[in-house]
């Protein structure tokens, strides 16, 4: 298992573990994952099939970070693994497929990251920026399953993945789209965001994912680039996402408030453990 994929799931558990009210980590993370399987009607061979799956896409990350989606291949992932072809393919009917299943480890992460990052004590514009920030977090430990999720976005790949995975996997957008309205709807509520008459929160949601992803995507994909190298890329998100939210209104402005320090705060009351393991990597 990489690295990356132990701070991966160190995200995915730890609000899990936290809840489990169990001293030991081991007993206390069986007891709930026993609880888990019996309350969502697995079986312990069910288990073991979603259990290998996640195997086999901890090896298709491997490959993935190697040679890129073209490179990608269930031979590839056949010869790396412990596993048949024929058992390979009981899991992924084509590589697309495998893309697919990656996407969705990788949005199920970055959800996690989304609600810790909510659970931030500040005004709604500071929880915003600091969703902004467990984004960009995900970007520095995972860039290769970061800029997968657009690919799987493709009608090639959509179209040669399973119908089961595409329901999940539409469900976890439609989780995650639903999360970020909500950020709009909360400072609506507490009055420091009046959205004008001709825009809509749906709008203003994508606006902020399409600066936040494509901030993020030229600062870990195109550092040579001028426009990008010039730049500080410890504070380029940061401020593109004042320039957007000062746009929107979203009060207090940055002109008003020291946004890096809420940014400094995210980084050491939410993520501290997640940016120790990052320099391990």
């Amino acid at each position: 298992m990489t690295k990356q994929h132990e701070l991966s799931q160190h995200m995915l558990s730890e609000q899990e573990l936290a809840s489990s009210g169990c001293g030991c980590p081991h007993g206390g993370l069986k007891a709930l994952l026993d609880k888990s399987l019996a309350k969502i009607g697995l079986s312990k061979s069910e288990q073991k099939k979603v259990d290998r799956e996640e195997e086999l896409v901890d090896l298709a990350v491997v490959i993935l970070n190697e040679h890129g989606f073209a490179g990608l291949s269930l031979e590839k992932l056949t010869a790396r693994s412990r596993y048949s072809k024929g058992t390979i393919y009981n899991h992924f009917s084509s590589k697309e497929d495998c893309l697919s299943a990656l996407c969705i480890r990788a949005v199920s992460s970055i959800l996690d990251l989304f609600k810790r990052a909510a659970a931030f004590k500040g005004c709604s514009r500071e929880k915003a920026v600091a969703v902004h920030y467990a984004y960009q977090l995900y970007a520095r430990i995972q860039p290769t399953l970061f800029m997968a999720v657009l690919s799987s976005k493709a009608p090639g790949v959509r179209e040669k993945t399973s119908a089961e995975r595409m329901q999940f996997m539409d469900a976890l957008e439609f989780e995650i789209n639903n999360f970020s309205d909500a950020m709009f709807r909360n400072a609506v509520a507490d009055g420091s965001l009046e959205i004008p008459p001709h825009l809509s929160i749906e709008i203003l949601t994508f606006s902020n994912w399409a600066l936040s992803f494509g901030t993020n995507a030229l600062a870990t994909s195109a550092t040579e680039a001028k426009a990008v190298n010039r730049l500080d890329p410890n504070t380029l998100l940061l401020q593109n996402i004042n320039i957007l939210l000062d746009g929107m209104n979203w009060q207090p402005l940055s002109k008003d408030w020291d946004y890096q320090k809420t940014w400094q705060r995210v980084e050491n009351e939410i993520f501290a453990e997640d940016i120790q393991l990052i320099s391990g990597i």
